[in-house]
Formats: C-alpha cells, structure tokens, sequence
C-alpha cells in the first residue's frame, strides 16, 4: 500500500509541476506575443487540470500520513 501511494503521489505531483509549468510558459508567451486567444486558451483548458492536480496530490499526501502514520511534528 505505500509504495502505491508513493508512486501515485509522486505521479500526481509531477503531472501537477508540468501542467503548472505549461500554463506559466503559455501565458507568458501570450503576454509577450500580446496574443489574447492563447491567454483565453490556457485559462480555459489547462487552469482547471492543474486545480485538479494540485488538489489529487493534496489527497493523496493526507491519505499516505494515515498510511505511514505521521506525527504532527514529523
């Protein structure tokens, strides 16, 4: 069960960092671009994944300290 929640933590993690990384660098580019429809795009199809993300990896670090029972100052 922990290397489960180990790997999965580690997946949602790293999908989390590159989809935040994507959305910084395409809205970025948008500005410097001052393309308007790439900005409207990114916010649109990559904001919510990365809420999604965020929150899985959130889930799942709760789940591991019941997994790996974690101490309040560990």
């Amino acid at each position: 069960m922990k290397k489960i929640l180990n790997a999965l933590f580690l997946f949602c993690l790293c999908a989390a960092l590159l989809l935040a990384l994507g959305y910084v660098v395409l809205q970025a580019a948008a500005v410097v671009t001052t393309n308007g429809a790439l900005s409207l795009w990114a916010s649109d199809n990559l904001e919510a994944p990365v809420c999604i993300m965020c929150s899985l990896t959130a889930v799942v670090a709760f789940l591991m300290s019941y997994a790996f029972r974690w101490k309040s100052g560990d």
